[in-house]
């Protein structure tokens, strides 16, 4: 059987300063990015591909301005949108609907029954797009759960990592009970650990050692990231449910593991 070539998002490195400037942050970039998200959402239940590609390409800018820990990242997803493009450019119009693209691979017999599909193909980057995507959903989630906890006061500053960009104090643990790390490696549990092979596992092992104490900041302040964070997340999900439905309908859930 063949096996299919997943990515392992790779996690965040330090922030930045408490003193530096973060003029990238004042662009607030992670609702610019649910911008572009939200216009791939396509009638009532189908997605744009010409823009969830777009919208992918943009999103490589903002792990970017999280740090170079995210460049393995960066590079699955570009490999991932040459995938897609790579039917799409066959009739650009037509294949704007995502449904209508993976139809046409499908009736082409690309793909065999049981969701075993061929690599490379729109319905692999998809798929793994899609996984990505999720990935970081799950960690986004769980940083503006913690920030909102901590501005109602049902948790003290310390408990949790921060979306903040600001240094941990030194001394006892940075982060109280639950660390940033824990929070990507929960995230990678439940997401892309699955479909993950021993190659990508121990790749994901590696990374998890450069997690840093916290989230670097991506908005002016910690009430707007929170705001951009849950932005994100809820236009994220709207749109991997979207895609999810059309693979599943379709018979393109792989569920074999990458190397």
């Amino acid at each position: 059987r063949e096996r299919l070539r997943g990515g392992t998002p790779v996690p965040p490195p330090s922030p930045r300063g408490e003193g530096e400037p973060n003029m990238l942050a004042d662009a607030r970039p992670l609702r610019i990015s649910a911008g572009h998200f939200g216009k791939c959402l396509s009638g009532d239940a189908d997605v744009d591909v010409a823009l969830f590609i777009a919208a992918c390409q943009n999103y490589c800018k903002v792990l970017a301005l999280i740090g170079p820990f995210t460049l393995l990242s960066t590079r699955e997803v570009i490999s991932n949108m040459k995938k897609i493009e790579h039917s799409f450019e066959l009739a650009p119009v037509r294949y704007r609907s995502m449904r209508e693209l993976l139809e046409a691979e499908v009736a082409a017999g690309m793909h065999q029954p049981g969701g075993v599909l061929v690599d490379p193909s729109a319905a692999v980057g998809l798929l793994w797009a899609r996984r990505g995507l999720t990935f970081w959903v799950h960690i986004f989630r769980e940083l503006s759960r913690i920030g909102r906890q901590r501005q109602s006061g049902r948790i003290s500053p310390a408990e949790g990592p921060t979306p903040s960009g600001r240094s941990t104090p030194r001394g006892g643990s940075p982060t109280g009970d639950v660390s940033l790390k824990e929070l990507v490696e929960r995230g990678y549990a439940a997401t892309l650990q699955p479909f993950n092979g021993w190659l990508s596992q121990n790749s994901m092992s590696l990374a998890l050692r450069a997690v840093p104490q916290e989230f670097p900041r991506l908005a002016p302040t910690q009430l707007e990231m929170l705001e951009d964070l849950e932005a994100w997340c809820d236009v994220v999900e709207q749109l991997v449910g979207r895609m999810a439905a059309v693979q599943l309908e379709l018979d393109l859930e792989d569920r074999r593991k990458s190397i």
